[in-house]
């Protein structure tokens, strides 16, 4: 099984690369690094400028899979420089039945930038035809004992765990995380947790199983949706990775708005497992 890996030699591309070796190294997978740069349009000092970049991002790619060996000498490192839009390159080669995973950072170059749905790496995680695992930036280490599966009790979520376990995690501590309207009986939404807490423990490569519910609060401007809540409860359960189901997709278009007054609160902090489509 192989793990592509996008890469732009930036700070925060080179973070989902370690993190991406980390987990190939344990999971006895290879790595692909692929570079995707698009052409200029006309003119002679376009096609010179064009060639020039293209030199420079063969030497760059072959220079980080040296430095890569040198810290990993027995993992398998592929290369790769297309010319081509990220999007659609990532998006063929998942539906070639010869990768398992695709691991990139959350942002490229511009390290300020927040994670938005409509961004690249987003796009790329609801078009995948394998999982996607976005890292945000600073991330370089891979943890994966402890998980956190958002749920509406639905069956593709256990798909989207059983996934997980069998590329990434393994011994795992799962916390399921269910935010629900006032009006609601939260003792109703615990027996139903509990149900499925009693069903996951079943499951292979779970250690533990944890459950947190909590309502909307249309009282506190800071807690009035569904992704500012989830956001402080991940907040304080502080998982490893927080696992996404394709159904879940939606509620992260919310969750990544453009909406200034609350992107920053609401930035990617945690590695999140997109499940494919």
């Amino acid at each position: 099984m192989t793990i592509i890996v996008p890469t732009d030699f930036s700070q925060n591309a080179n973070h989902a690369v370690h993190y991406a070796c980390q987990l190939a190294q344990s999971k006895n997978m290879a790595v692909h690094l692929l570079h995707c740069y698009t052409s200029a349009s006309v003119g002679d000092n376009a096609i010179k400028e064009n060639e020039l970049n293209t030199l420079k991002a063969d030497q760059l790619i072959l220079d980080l899979q040296t430095t890569l060996l040198a810290s990993f000498p027995t993992l398998k490192i592929s290369t790769e420089c297309s010319r081509s839009l990220i999007i659609e390159k990532l998006t063929e080669l998942s539906q070639t039945g010869q990768y398992a995973l695709i691991i990139m950072g959350a942002s490229g170059a511009d390290q300020l930038k927040p994670i938005y749905w409509g961004s690249t790496t987003v796009a790329v995680a609801s078009m995948s035809a394998i999982p996607v695992i976005v890292i945000p930036k600073e991330i370089s280490q891979i943890e994966t004992n402890h998980a956190a599966l958002l749920t509406n009790f639905k069956a593709e979520e256990l798909d989207t765990l059983k996934e997980y376990l069998k590329l990434v995690g393994s011994n795992t501590h799962l916390t399921l995380i269910h935010v629900f309207k006032e009006k609601q009986k939260k003792q109703n939404i615990d027996d139903t947790l509990d149900s499925w807490a009693y069903n996951i423990r079943n499951m292979n490569h779970i250690s533990q199983v944890d459950t947190v519910s909590e309502p909307l609060n249309k009282s506190d401007d800071s807690l009035d949706s569904i992704p500012e809540v989830v956001s402080k409860i991940i907040n304080e359960v502080n998982p490893s990775i927080i696992l996404v189901t394709p159904s879940r997709k939606t509620f992260f278009k919310r969750w990544f708005t453009p909406s200034v007054s609350k992107a920053i609160a609401l930035e990617l902090s945690k590695p999140a497992f997109f499940d494919k489509i």
